[in-house]
């Protein structure tokens, strides 16, 4: 079997299981780069920290670039690439340009479930998890702690992530080969057809 130049794309909104899922997929696949966008984010966070959604904005798509140049620089070593994010309209310009360059193919994994379990589990993973605050603050400093009387401001109601889902179209987003994964019932996933088809795809075998 003969690899093929292969970037991952492991989408869906937040809730649909991206890091779980990811996990799976590079048990079978120990060789493929994992770079998760959230992973830039924490960084930076870490790095300069935010006092307002203003900055905190600003640091996002600094994160973004840093996340672009990155599987610019691996598709330049020729690695075969898992990116891990809730991707959207925004990010799929910047990737079809850096895939297109390195004549890399992509596979989109998207996962889908109804809003209404999606919005619970995210809400229940950011509060029972051990989550980078960063991600769930509206301020952030390295070092920063959470207390029982501080309000977690960062995490979204109902309502705002309803609207999130509707205007990023996370559900909508396709990049190259498209494999859709219903992850309503987790119990009910077969992994392994999942696994079966990267190997097909992409030219490289599973462990």
């Amino acid at each position: 079997m003969e690899p093929k130049k292969t970037l991952i794309l492991l989408a869906g909104a937040p809730g649909t299981g991206k890091s779980y899922t990811g996990q799976i997929i590079r048990q079978a696949f120990p060789s493929l780069m994992y770079t998760p966008l959230d992973m830039f984010k924490e960084h930076i966070y870490d790095e300069i920290g935010f006092d307002n959604l203003s900055q905190k904005s600003i640091l996002d798509e600094e994160a973004r670039q840093r996340f672009y140049q990155a599987i610019d620089l691996m598709m330049g070593y020729g690695k075969q690439i898992l990116g891990d994010y809730p991707f959207s309209y925004k990010q799929k310009p910047y990737l079809e340009k850096i895939a297109n360059k390195n004549n890399y193919q992509v596979i989109t994994i998207r996962l889908e479930a109804p809003v209404e379990i999606l919005y619970q589990r995210q809400r229940n993973r950011d509060q029972e998890e051990q989550r980078h605050l960063g991600h769930l603050m509206n301020h952030y400093h390295r070092d920063d702690v959470i207390t029982s009387d501080v309000e977690l401001d960062g995490m979204p109601t109902m309502e705002v992530f309803k609207k999130r889902m509707k205007e990023r179209k996370y559900s909508n987003f396709s990049l190259g080969k498209l494999l859709r994964i219903d992850v309503s019932d987790y119990s009910q996933i077969n992994y392994l057809q999942l696994i079966r088809s990267i190997e097909k795809i992409a030219g490289i075998s599973a462990n």
